[in-house]
């Protein structure tokens, strides 16, 4: 399941990039969820939440927050993800290329034509980058990799993180949960609360303050934490909860 979201302060032309999106996914047998943003500040406030897309689709000029002002959170807080620009105003593009997290930019006036392409390669790193993600854990008496993909939770046990993997192997690492989920630079690892960070891929069920993993174990906590995993786990799996 890929997470897109488009922000564009005109609902005519992001409603037509939307279906142009869903068209693009159906002729290639992709699953998509694709949230449209008309206001960027609701988008901004959507980065600060950590609620996380795989790829970004942004008009530079918008009132509130630009294009270049969204790719400056993401920068400053240390976000990996793709980010496509649109725009009219082309003498934007040699400062907008130099974010790496921009892969491509495409005038407005060409944007359907080229977007297809632009799709194209996103999907060819994103499975690049699926396949280069390891995690490695490194201490003076071991040295362990696995990948992240396998991982089912992580819990912390006083100074150390626990990683439960999906086989229910377990491994350890020092550090604080919030230290590690930096580290992982993930967006389907949410933070559930300080003791807990799901992988939402491993999620069987959420029911009141119990999230039952696919482990057989159940997480128990507060109901506002829940929400906000109900949230990102809606967008995974592009339906509401």
């Amino acid at each position: 399941m890929c997470r897109i979201a488009i922000c564009d302060d005109d609902p005519d032309f992001a409603g037509q990039l939307k279906e142009y999106i869903l068209q693009y996914h159906r002729e290639n047998d992709k699953k998509v969820f694709i949230k449209v943003y008309a206001d960027s500040d609701e988008l901004m406030e959507a980065v600060e939440r950590r609620m996380l897309y795989d790829l970004y689709i942004l008009d530079i000029m918008m009132p509130e927050y630009t294009g270049m002002d969204l790719l400056d959170v993401l920068k400053r807080n240390e976000i990996e993800t793709e980010v496509i620009l649109l725009t009219s105003y082309t003498e934007y593009a040699v400062e907008a290329c130099s974010y790496k997290n921009v892969f491509r930019y495409i005038p407005k006036e060409v944007s359907f034509r080229k977007l297809a392409d632009a799709l194209d390669a996103f999907y060819l790193e994103k499975e690049k980058k699926r396949k280069q993600r390891p995690y490695v854990i490194q201490n003076r008496t071991k040295c362990v990799k696995f990948y992240q993909e396998d991982i089912a939770f992580l819990y912390r046990d006083r100074k150390y993180v626990i990683f439960v993997m999906a086989g229910g192997k377990k491994e350890r690492e020092r550090g604080s949960l919030s230290e590690i989920h930096k580290k992982l630079q993930n967006p389907d690892m949410v933070m559930l609360d300080r003791s807990y960070i799901v992988n939402i891929s491993h999620i069987n069920r959420i029911y009141l303050d119990e999230v039952t993993m696919d482990t057989k174990d159940i997480i128990r906590t507060n109901r506002n934490h829940v929400q906000k995993l109900k949230e990102a786990f809606a967008v995974y799996w592009g339906e509401r909860i």
